[in-house]
């Protein structure tokens, strides 16, 4: 049954990525938008449940039903002999729901729907597998995203003040540009999402789920959700924020490049260069260039899916194995999949006329022509030098060193129900970057810069290739002396500590604490007890009072006769 049922939403998915993609080129031709609405709010705030069709939500649809039809086919082959087949596939297909719910939705009261769906099923998939390290993963997971969930319910009570839920608040643009608040919290909600730093760790630990789910949710829909969300607010981080957005997402690029280098596990070296890419999407939207952030999203999705389709692959013919250092010498025994990797890493790395290349080599070259200092410069240059430093050491890891290969290797490049989905992928994803160039800038931009500029991409990326090959060819041992260094990138710079175990610790103590200081302490003194002693103490006054009670009339004629006394003096 499970059979028929991953055929078919696969064929439903794929005739929705042609619809999709052909109604993104006539609404960008025609230069039209679409809106569906609904009318549902009262007199005072308008709520309507709208559906906004532009060439934008139509074009990024088409790539997520285009990933997620290939990854349910890829799915029938590699979850084969999982169980619970069927009910892998409905999460799976409720997640493509929820983000088509997403993008599609220009009110912010829609799009935590689908917000909140992404979290809740996200979660549903890392802990698919029940094992400690995925219930841990999980909960890391839904809890990081949690803080972006509380900041989208928080910005609903801000347009909640402007009288609209809709993000297309033109109108408003004087209250906008005074406003401090809303921009802080649609970022914070995006960097969260993101897995942007100081919310990196879950990303990585994340890779606890199977490799279908890491492929189709870890790499182009749920983790690129943020940036799309800040890309339809763009108009809120032009007053504020943007500075800040910047250093952040630089330090995010920094860290993961650095971090990825000394990776062994191969999903999580992949996890580690969405992160880079995410990082660059959103140094790209910190300085204003959307539609070129836009680009990279749309191209970064296809060749990134393809990696982790082609890193199931290789785990699954190995024997289950994640560590790079088991592999070596995988090109004799998965040519196929081999060459599809290494092209998707090509693209990864900006190599000219990749697909990777005509979105992140015009994100450098327009952030040269800004006038920002010379540390970001810097920064992003060196980041770009990493992500082909660690995708070396993966191809050699991997395929020419022949000191790891396993044993246990089979030729995985004969099931076909593998390997379709991955030549598909491939062939997409080497014509997008040249197809998508010419369809969003028709015409050629003119970026004047200096030489050394102009040709840094290429200079930084052939000495990032020269420094890695070297090092891995004559095997230099750099354990010893850079051990506090390596165990520091090694553990992701204490992110996952501080974001997980210290935080959780913190909490559970913090809220004992509060249990029994305020909960089982005086505030059960003053709202419980001193409830039900107080009118019992007024009760008895009162019948003292109505019994006439000598008692209690010559107690106040002494108050009175006081008062006189005190007034007199």
């Amino acid at each position: 049954m499970s059979k028929y049922l991953y055929s078919n939403i696969s064929f439903i998915l794929m005739n929705a990525m042609l619809f999709s993609f052909i109604s993104a080129i006539m609404l960008l031709n025609n230069g039209k938008t679409i809106f569906l609405e609904w009318s549902i709010g009262g007199s005072s705030l308008n709520f309507s449940m709208t559906l906004l069709f532009d060439f934008m939500s139509c074009l990024f649809m088409s790539v997520v039903f285009c990933i997620s039809s290939n990854v349910v086919w890829y799915s029938k082959s590699y979850m084969s002999e999982d169980k619970d087949a069927n009910r892998f596939i409905l999460l799976v297909f409720g997640f493509v729901i929820s983000m088509i719910l997403l993008i599609l939705s220009p009110n912010i009261m829609s799009i935590l729907l689908g917000w909140d769906g992404l979290g809740l099923i996200s979660y549903a998939l890392v802990v698919y597998y029940p094992t400690k390290k995925s219930s841990s993963a999980g909960m890391l997971t839904v809890l990081s995203n949690r803080v972006g969930d509380v900041c989208v319910l928080l910005s609903i009570a801000w347009f909640t003040l402007m009288g609209d839920f809709n993000f297309f608040i033109w109108n408003l643009t004087d209250e906008l540009s005074t406003n401090f608040w809303l921009p802080l919290l649609v970022m914070s909600a995006a960097l969260t999402k993101s897995a942007q730093i100081p919310f990196s760790a879950w990303l990585p630990a994340a890779m606890a789920a199977p490799t279908p789910v890491s492929a189709l949710v870890h790499s182009s829909t749920l983790v690129t959700a943020g940036v799309y969300l800040l890309i339809r607010f763009s108009y809120l981080l032009e007053f504020n924020w943007s500075l800040t957005l910047l250093f952040i997402s630089t330090m995010t690029m920094f860290m993961s490049g650095m971090v990825a280098v000394f990776e062994s596990d191969l999903k999580k070296i992949i996890a580690l260069s969405t992160l880079s890419q995410l990082g660059v999407m959103m140094f790209s939207i910190s300085l204003g260039l959307y539609l070129v952030a836009f680009f990279h999203l749309a191209t970064h999705a296809l060749f990134k899916a393809l990696l982790f389709l082609c890193a199931g692959a290789l785990i699954h013919g190995v024997g289950g194995s994640q560590d790079v250092r088991h592999f070596g010498g995988l090109a004799k025994n998965f040519p196929l999949v081999a060459s599809c990797l290494n092209l998707a890493n090509l693209s990864l790395c900006g190599i000219p006329f990749m697909s990777g290349f005509y979105s992140k080599d015009l994100i450098v070259e327009l952030a040269c022509q800004n006038s920002w200092n010379l540390f970001i410069i810097i920064i992003m240059f060196i980041s770009l030098g990493l992500t082909v430093a660690y995708s070396i050491r993966l191809t050699f890891s991997g395929f020419i060193n022949f000191s790891g290969n396993s044993s246990n290797s089979s030729l995985c490049d004969i099931d076909y129900t593998l390997v379709s989905p991955i030549l598909i992928l491939t062939t997409i994803s080497l014509f997008s970057g040249p197809t998508l160039a010419w369809t969003l800038f028709p015409f050629p931009c003119l970026i004047l810069l200096p030489s050394i500029l102009k040709m840094g991409a290429l200079i930084m990326i052939t000495l990032a290739s020269l420094s890695m090959m070297s090092m891995l060819s004559f095997n230099l041992n750099m354990e010893n002396s850079l051990n506090k260094f390596i165990m520091f990138n090694g553990k992701m710079w204490f992110l996952p500590f501080l974001s997980g175990q210290s935080m959780t610790l913190y909490s559970i103590k913090s809220g004992e604490q509060i249990l029994k200081i305020l909960d089982q302490g005086w505030l059960e003194f003053a709202s419980y007890q001193m409830s039900s002693t107080k009118p019992n103490k007024f009760n008895y006054m009162m019948n003292l009072f109505q019994n006439n009670s000598l008692k209690v009339h010559f107690l106040v004629f002494l108050l009175w006769s006081l008062l006189a006394v005190i007034y007199l003096l």
